[in-house]
């Protein structure tokens, strides 16, 4: 076992759930849960409207994410 299985799930990502998303469940205060690979789905950059203002959501050579208007 390595030291990624043994480190505790972070809040409100359980080991179990779905890849794509973890449903919002109003009860617990948490907030849904998606992955970043499920949002980009293989690109390096999304674009995203908010409040008709055009962003993007970019992930850098070194797998941090950026969000940029």
């Amino acid at each position: 076992m390595s030291k990624d299985d043994r480190s505790p799930p972070r809040a409100g990502v359980d080991a179990q759930c779905d890849p794509q998303a973890l449903p919002h469940d109003g009860s617990t205060g948490l907030p849904r849960v998606v992955r970043s690979d499920a949002l980009l789905a293989g690109a390096s950059q999304l674009a995203i409207l908010h409040k008709d203002t055009l962003y993007f959501l970019r992930e850098t050579r070194f797998g941090k994410l950026i969000l940029t208007k």
